[in-house]
């Protein structure tokens, strides 16, 4: 039997005035043009103390938001990174520079091992400190949530760019769990803090205190009109008789696995059926085993 023809069009919904920002997207060490943009972002918004925290800092120079800025820019921070291997270079990146405080621990979700926590331990960090990067896979939001003593007047948070901007999700506040949480979330959440969205990259997002946001002239900083997904996300579509389709991206980018339409399956072939003898089938799920399939019940149409 043929298959459907299925074709995905990725509908870029942006506003062009909106994004202005991505005019100066340029890199020293970051990997998506950060560096323009937050160099930007700081001639708009201006510095008052050129103080940082980066968390998740890995080595410090690959694909860092904080490198440029305490390397060429005069700034001064502190730089989380709790990997060993990572750490040891990153040690050895700042190790001349009384600049840059570098630490071998996690920033967590505990009272003790908060960032608020570890900034007080510190004793240096303004309250206002200007610059805050989280990059830790996962738990990034909630990090940020649970700053409750300093307010950083610009955010760089990662997101996870491969599920829909129309999708609210919010990943568990949870450090074992590596799900990341999507543009929409973060938006939604950042605005109850006080913060507006105001430029993205492939896989960051930047916000900065609401008082300043119109100083941006933005005209709207929803996720589909600051973002486009280039078709990154996958779509699963459900057919009458029960067989899934998929759309979009099939590939797995970070495990590198192929989603193939045989794997998505949950019903077998043989129980696909629609109206069969003029009759609808409908399956229902054996609770007590997630993969028993109870035998069809026949309802007259």
């Amino acid at each position: 039997m043929a298959g459907p023809i299925i074709k995905f069009s990725p509908n870029d919904l942006r506003n062009e005035t909106s994004i202005w920002l991505q005019n100066y997207r340029k890199n020293k060490a970051t990997k998506h043009g950060e560096d323009g943009i937050i160099g930007k972002i700081f001639e708009v918004i201006g510095t008052e103390n050129k103080v940082l925290c980066d968390v998740g800092a890995a080595n410090g120079k690959l694909d860092s938001n904080s490198y440029h800025l305490l390397a060429n820019k005069s700034w001064r921070g502190v730089l989380f990174e709790p990997t060993k291997l990572r750490f040891r270079l990153l040690k050895e990146l700042y190790a001349d520079d009384d600049d840059a405080v570098t630490l071998c621990t996690y920033v967590g979700l505990h009272k003790s091992t908060r960032l608020d926590t570890h900034l007080d331990n510190l004793g240096s960090i303004p309250q206002n400190f200007d610059f805050l990067s989280i990059d830790i896979d996962g738990c990034d939001f909630h990090i940020w949530q649970d700053v409750q003593r300093y307010r950083p007047r610009l955010v760089c948070i990662e997101f996870n760019p491969r599920i829909p901007l129309d999708v609210y999700f919010m990943q568990a506040k949870d450090l074992t769990v590596n799900h990341g949480s999507s543009l929409l979330a973060i938006y939604t959440e950042a605005q109850k803090m006080g913060y507006e969205l105001v430029a993205t990259t492939k896989t960051n997002a930047f916000f900065v205190e609401h008082h300043n946001y119109a100083k941006f002239n933005i005209p709207d900083n929803t996720p589909t009109a600051m973002h486009f997904l280039e078709g990154k996300e996958t779509k699963i579509l459900m057919a009458y008789d029960g067989h899934l389709f998929l759309a979009g991206n099939t590939h797995h980018p970070w495990k590198n696995y192929e989603i193939t339409e045989e794997n998505i399956q949950v019903l077998p072939p043989d129980e696909q059926l629609w109206k069969p003898d003029g009759r609808l089938a409908f399956a229902k799920l054996d609770k007590r085993k997630s993969n028993r399939w109870l035998p069809f019940k026949l309802f007259q149409s």
